[in-house]
């Protein structure tokens, strides 16, 4: 019952509360070049770590809030399904899909219960939904039992500096939707994904921090070389020094031998 009030509750946020629509259907159209640059990397890191082309594959985004993700994997070639538990977001994301020239098939659903058959994409995709929901683990499962060959996980990661940073109250446990925001380690995720069949992990982590949306200051940074100086910075202390103890995780499963899926 705790779990239906607080996707009820979620789902009321993102239908009549996000305060820029705008921001959400556009980005990062529009955006700094630095945060336009952030948003690419998110989805490039997971995206690597596949290491193969979604070219014609069908893809599974759960949570897909505003449609990103479902117009970064539409440009990647893959047949795209969208579906997240707001109206409001999917309203939304049919907008950026026809704002933009992209096709995707929207549908509305629970990411803990999808509406689809076993089997049913080659691949599930989530980016910074897992956190919203009060069962995330059951969430992966689902996934896991509609995706044929993997899937992509790109989340908060569970970070001694979020903690520090928390414990300071320089940041907040909460988001203004009301979610307390769930953090995910790569080890736990591994263990949970071998228990359901993969057979073929990876992960990345890495120190990223922007603004949702980033500060107007941020086009400050857009002229060259600050933009590229700003660029390099991320990937020295960001990726490079600091990476292993991010805030943000990049995970991939993958099952070897297609067809076998342990039952969830």
């Amino acid at each position: 019952m705790e779990g239906n009030t607080t996707k009820a509750s979620q789902a009321d946020y993102y239908d009549h509360e996000v305060e820029d629509p705008e921001f959400e259907i556009n980005r990062p159209h529009g955006e700094s070049r630095l945060y336009s640059y952030l948003m690419d990397f998110k989805f490039e890191r997971v995206i690597n770590l596949l290491g193969q082309s979604l070219q014609g594959s069908n893809v599974l985004v759960s949570c897909c809030g505003s449609g990103m993700d479902a117009e970064y994997l539409a440009r990647c070639g893959a047949r795209v399904v969208a579906m997240d538990i707001s109206g409001g977001c999917l309203g939304r994301a049919r907008v950026r899909a026809d704002r933009y020239g992209v096709d995707y098939i929207l549908v509305r659903g629970d990411a803990e219960n999808l509406p689809f058959s076993d089997s049913s994409f080659d691949y599930a995709f989530v980016h910074d939904g897992l956190h919203h929901l009060p069962e995330p683990e059951r969430a992966i499962r689902e996934m896991a039992r509609v995706a044929r060959r993997g899937i992509l996980i790109t989340e908060p990661a569970d970070a001694k500096l979020t903690k520090l940073m928390i414990g300071s109250r320089v940041m907040k446990p909460y988001e203004e939707a009301g979610n307390y925001v769930i953090r995910f380690d790569a080890h736990r995720l591994e263990s949970l994904c071998r228990d359901l069949g993969f057979d073929h992990i990876s992960s990345s982590r890495y120190l990223v921090k922007y603004g949702h949306p980033p500060g107007s200051w941020w086009r400050r940074l857009d002229a060259s070389p600050i933009f590229d100086l700003s660029r390099a910075a991320f990937w020295v202390l960001g990726v490079t020094f600091f990476g292993r103890w991010g805030n943000k995780i990049a995970f991939v499963a993958e099952r070897s031998q297609l067809g076998t899926r342990a039952a969830g």
